[in-house]
């Protein structure tokens, strides 16, 4: 089976999509298919570069620079700001929204067309027997709907987050854009339960089918003999979806040895919430790590923290944080500030030791930090693995396996036939 595979966010990257594109890539090329994978080749701010160590994929790599579409968006929201600021006026729409009026689906557009040249080109030589595409950004799903079309070959989409439907940040006029592509696609991915269902019931006659991600590796190492109770966050902050502010809080409060290991993105914005509660002997921060090295820090954490602000007014939190899925393969306590919903009932579900805080329950909060200092004390803070089936259900095999099922699936007569039509 020849495969093309979109993935914007692919190795050298170290995000949740760049890994998961390598998995999917690597499993499939391990079984004798054919994968070219057309990746973004621009370093930029959304996701770390492993420069230090070479990832060698078996897949055909086809790096493609999106153009730069920046100012398309970028003087129209200034041209519109400085309209309301003519008549004295405050402009009552955030910056962002108003650049979303000048996007093609997202700010990533750019990617769009170079990846269709390339792609139409790559097809003279291969000829695909599936397109997968996945997202976000969702602008890559335009590439997919329009190549799905001109070869007449099947459409998967993998939806690392819900699109129409997310938690957080989501538009209506984005519902139009999703059934378009969904017209064209043959089967549709999702990494939450709960996303599953609500795309089943959207588009029941489609194939939807829930794949999340795997956890990468066990965390076997036992905690070094440090003399503080150590906190390990892995992940980036963004202010509004993940905030350190509550824990930063917390932390400043705390009248016992404790200290915070960050890896992710060292901003601007953490280092002045350091300064600001004055948290600089507290609070360890590490930059972005390969997936080794990042399992060899956190595995000599006491504690794994994990936190998501409040979904969008009226709605449930959707997405289940890869983070998770780690934490719990790890066996440590997890400390979770979460909002209800897919990751908050996923640890209830799986985690052996979790331990829920509330920025709106400061009390409680600081008594769970308290009472994991006590047991460090003791030490009695230990390791405690979940389920084999849960080591089974969100293993890398049998998810791979899960994956190439639904491509299998959607190159038969029945499937490709609909395609056709």
């Amino acid at each position: 089976m020849n495969i093309f595979y979109f993935s914007y966010f692919s190795p050298p990257l170290l995000n949740v999509g760049a890994n998961r594109s390598r998995r999917f890539s690597e499993a499939l090329t391990s079984l004798g298919h054919r994968v070219v994978v057309f990746r973004e080749a621009r370093h930029h701010r959304f996701a770390n570069v492993d420069n230090k160590n070479k990832i060698e994929l078996l897949s055909d790599i086809v790096p493609v620079s999106s153009w730069n579409i920046d100012w398309c968006w970028k003087w129209p929201t200034i041209i519109h700001k400085q309209c309301y600021r003519l008549r004295h006026w405050r402009s009552p729409e955030r910056d962002g929204d108003i650049a979303k009026k000048y996007w093609l689906i997202d700010m990533h557009w750019g990617w769009v067309f170079p990846s269709l040249y390339k792609a139409w080109q790559k097809s003279k030589s291969i000829k695909p027997d599936v397109i997968v595409v996945s997202c976000p950004p969702f602008s890559s799903a335009l590439i997919g709907r329009l190549l799905s079309k001109w070869l007449n070959v099947p459409l998967v989409l993998d939806f690392r987050d819900a699109w129409s439907q997310a938690s957080y940040f989501s538009d209506e006029s984005e519902v139009k854009s999703e059934q378009k592509i969904m017209q064209q696609a043959s089967a549709l991915i999702v990494t939450s339960m709960a996303d599953y269902h609500t795309y089943q019931s959207l588009y029941p006659q489609h194939c939807v089918r829930y794949i999340p991600n795997s956890y990468d590796q066990v965390l076997d190492h036992v905690s070094d003999n440090h003399s503080v109770l150590t906190l390990g966050y892995s992940g980036t902050w963004d202010g509004f979806r993940r905030s350190a502010k509550g824990l930063f809080k917390q932390l400043a409060q705390c009248d016992f040895p404790i200290r915070l290991i960050n890896i992710g993105d060292v901003q601007d914005e953490m280092v002045q919430l350091i300064s600001e509660y004055k948290l600089t002997d507290k609070v360890e921060m590490i930059g972005a790590q390969p997936k080794g090295k990042l399992h060899d820090i956190l595995s000599q954490c006491d504690v794994l923290f994990i936190q998501k602000g409040k979904p969008d007014k009226g709605k449930a939190d959707t997405h289940l944080a890869t983070k998770a899925i780690d934490y719990v393969a790890s066996g440590k306590p997890i400390l979770a500030e979460l909002p209800d919903g897919e990751t908050l009932d996923f640890l209830r579900r799986h985690a052996a030791q979790l331990y829920e805080v509330s920025i709106e329950e400061s009390a409680i909060y600081s008594e769970q930090l308290r009472h994991l200092h006590q047991l460090f004390e003791r030490n009695k803070l230990s390791v405690k693995k979940p389920s084999s089936d849960f080591y089974y259900q969100y293993g890398c095999e049998k998810l791979a396996s899960d994956f190439i099922q639904v491509l299998t699936d959607v190159t038969t007569s029945r499937f490709t036939e609909r395609v056709k039509t």
